[in-house]
């Protein structure tokens, strides 16, 4: 059986990852626009532009959907995992320095500042002001 370390409570880790209701919606449009670029191969007589703009739509709507589906925040007893669309890194929670929340007109944003570099996260996380609060209270920042 794994004890905790002691003087410390075991926590389980906790994944936070963008709201299912944006990535839906960003999968929808990249579906809708690849249909729309299947129906200008189809169609007779579609200028250049508008398969250059269907094209355009497609790579902007299939690089969210990587992106959003890629994109989390973990939060375990080893500090704080980011995975992102090109890399996934840990910072210790000791190498946490501070945690801005800066409310906005379309959301709250997060500034997490550690001895290794920023990161931010936003309201599109579902779950968002429970990371920042776990984060805080796990990098004694409280």
């Amino acid at each position: 059986m794994v004890q905790p370390p002691r003087g410390k409570e075991a926590h389980a880790p906790e994944t936070f990852r963008p709201w299912i209701a944006l990535r839906t919606v960003v999968m929808a449009a990249d579906t809708l626009w690849i249909g729309v670029f299947l129906a200008l191969v189809v169609m007779h007589g579609a200028s250049q532009s508008a398969f250059l703009s269907a094209a355009f739509f497609v790579a902007l709507f299939t690089a969210c959907s990587l992106f959003y589906n890629r994109l989390a925040f973990t939060v375990s007893e080893s500090g704080l995992t980011v995975r992102t669309l090109a890399s996934q890194r840990t910072f210790a929670f000791d190498d946490i320095l501070r945690v801005d929340v800066l409310p906005g007109m379309i959301g709250t944003s997060y500034a997490v500042r550690t001895r290794l570099g920023s990161l931010q996260f936003s309201s599109l996380l579902a779950g968002h002001q429970r990371l920042c609060n776990l984060i805080v209270r796990r990098a004694g920042l409280a």
